[in-house]
């Protein structure tokens, strides 16, 4: 990796601030000069680099299947009910926003970018099983035909819409390129838990929803948070102020899981005190 914050025990690594890509750093930095930039880099960290590694490796991933745990139930129950579609078409708008702005970002991640439109594609997917398992469905055996057939017109208006806002990053000024590409998505991702809490409300049950969705994003914005604060000299307030989005998140997955618990109780107090009820009836009948 190219050098991190070690302005005054290299000189050299002041060329980060001229050469933007990671290929025109490496290339205008010599072997020796690479060796010590890894090894200061190993003794900023709080915690071992390989850790770091790791940890941001399953935060990429986590976010990359998040919504598999979605998709999976859908298709075996054959049905979307109790999955809100906004929390999907919010989450999908946020995919694609993001995809857009890391890709254009100068010191763009291949692996970050690819998280990002691989989370669009599975938001699509799960917008796409809306339409073939609605109940009005007349034929079931084409529903993966409509699935796919969905999946892939909803993948070409996503990629377009990626390459307009690509296009349109590279020509807008940095701060307005940050609030639309970086700020409005985690709103979105943050907002979209709220149509998902009213559809627990609403229905008072929390069947059609994967909580498989909220352990992989739960793991994945835990680890990505720690990798924010493992630098050993990191400032709070700024790893804070990084960190927002992923404690966001955090925060809303308990909130949905501290309802979900909520409704299950309720309901199973309430079908406690109808069995009671039914059983009396039933003794009063007996006994007339």
């Amino acid at each position: 990796e190219p050098c991190f914050d070690h302005h005054v025990a290299c000189g050299r690594c002041l060329n980060h601030r001229i050469f933007r890509g990671r290929a025109q750093h490496l290339s205008a930095c010599r072997p020796e000069h690479l060796r010590l930039c890894r090894l200061l880099r190993q003794m900023s960290m709080a915690m071992p680099e390989w850790l770091v590694l790791a940890l941001g490796i399953t935060g990429i991933v986590c976010f990359m299947l998040m919504m598999v745990p979605q998709i999976h139930k859908n298709w075996r129950s054959q049905s979307t009910d109790g999955m809100s579609l906004a929390l999907s078409v919010m989450w999908h708008v946020s995919a694609v926003l993001s995809t857009a702005y890391f890709a254009a970002s100068p010191n763009n991640s291949v692996a970050v970018t690819l998280s990002f439109a691989v989370f669009a594609v599975c938001c699509g997917v799960c917008e796409a099983q809306v339409v073939a398992y609605r109940p009005s469905r007349t034929n079931e055996k084409n529903s993966c035909c409509v699935v796919l057939g969905v999946s892939t017109l909803l993948l070409a208006v996503s990629a377009a819409v990626a390459c307009a806002l690509f296009a349109a990053f590279r020509a807008m000024p940095a701060d307005a390129t940050y609030v639309v590409g970086n700020v409005l998505p985690s709103i979105l991702l943050g907002a979209g838990f709220l149509p998902q809490m009213y559809e627990f409300i609403s229905r008072r049950s929390v069947q059609g929803y994967s909580f498989g969705v909220t352990v992989f994003d739960l793991v994945g914005c835990s680890a990505n948070t720690a990798v924010i604060f493992a630098p050993a000299g990191v400032v709070a307030q700024e790893a804070l102020k990084e960190s927002a989005p992923f404690l966001t998140i955090i925060a809303m997955h308990i909130v949905l899981l501290a309802l979900a618990v909520l409704i299950k109780c309720c309901c199973s107090a309430g079908a406690d005190t109808g069995s009671s009820k039914t059983v009396e009836v039933a003794c009063a009948v007996a006994e007339c």
